[in-house]
């Protein structure tokens, strides 16, 4: 029987001898740590500034944003090693590495100044400006999750079935850009934000992150299809060291048509104007 040792996956779970952050992509290492950085200047500003807007701080929406970023860009210095050696020299890596940067620290830098403005940054048509800037921070999102694509399909390519926990990884970046970029690409077309009936405020929200208590909420889809990228290589973790290749592929295979079926769940749910947890 075709056994699996996961020498990969050891690699990557030992955080005594696997390389750091920095040493897998620097780059996107340095992203991460200023993207935690502007979360604990924002969380920090929403103690001193008591502006509120859609019921909650002025400061919660670049704070949530900030640190979804920095987990983003943490996850793919993480997994950065799985693609072939030297592949951020060419041309293609290149790009891989810089555009989803440019977009992130663009669209941060704009929900910053409008969170000290006491503007929304999202949902926000009120002038051409502002409008404009929607749409152009929508175009940035997209090309975010167009990156985790093309970096699970190199990863799958480079791969493809001799190794599950590769499998996983790559599975993870090509579900957050259809499932996360799918719902999220249908919340961001939305002409009444991300709620479906109930109030039309974050106050009194799901702890920690705001989802509707009352109504449907859009962003519960989003947010468990952007995070696909970590959920299925966590999955894999989990399995036994030692399963067969093809057991391993198997069981990463069915836990993303459930992860698929979950988030597509939340996604029904919330228009049908029903409350995640109420």
């Amino acid at each position: 029987m075709n056994t699996l040792a996961f020498a990969d996956r050891a690699s990557y779970l030992n955080l005594r001898t696997s390389p750091g952050l920095k040493q897998r992509h620097q780059l996107w290492y340095q992203i991460a740590v200023a993207m935690a950085v502007v979360f604990v200047l924002c969380a920090g500003m929403a103690i001193v500034d008591d502006r509120t807007l859609l019921g909650v701080s002025v400061w919660n929406k670049p704070a949530k944003f900030s640190a979804s970023i920095a987990v983003y860009f943490a996850t793919l210095a993480w997994f950065a090693p799985l693609l072939p050696l030297h592949y951020f020299r060419s041309r293609r890596g290149r790009a891989l590495a810089w555009i989803p940067v440019v977009c992130a620290v663009l669209e941060m830098l704009y929900i910053v100044v409008q969170a000290a403005r006491g503007e929304m940054s999202h949902f926000n048509r009120s002038t051409p400006f502002n409008a404009m800037m929607y749409s152009l921070m929508g175009g940035g999102a997209v090309l975010m999750v167009v990156a985790t694509l093309a970096m699970g399909l190199e990863i799958l390519r480079t791969h493809r079935l001799s190794n599950p926990f590769a499998l996983a990884v790559a599975l993870g970046l090509i579900g957050t850009f259809v499932l996360g970029g799918g719902f999220g690409g249908y919340l961001g077309s939305s002409a009444s934000g991300h709620w479906v009936g109930g109030s039309a405020t974050d106050a009194n929200g799901l702890v920690g992150f705001n989802w509707s208590r009352d109504g449907g909420d859009l962003r519960v889809a989003h947010f468990f299809g952007m995070h696909a990228m970590q959920a299925l290589p966590l999955a894999a973790a989990l399995l036994p060291e030692k399963l067969a290749t093809s057991t391993a592929n198997s069981m990463i295979a069915v836990f993303f048509g459930l992860y698929a079926a979950l988030s597509t769940w939340t996604f029904i749910q919330a228009i049908h104007g029903q409350p995640f947890l109420g």
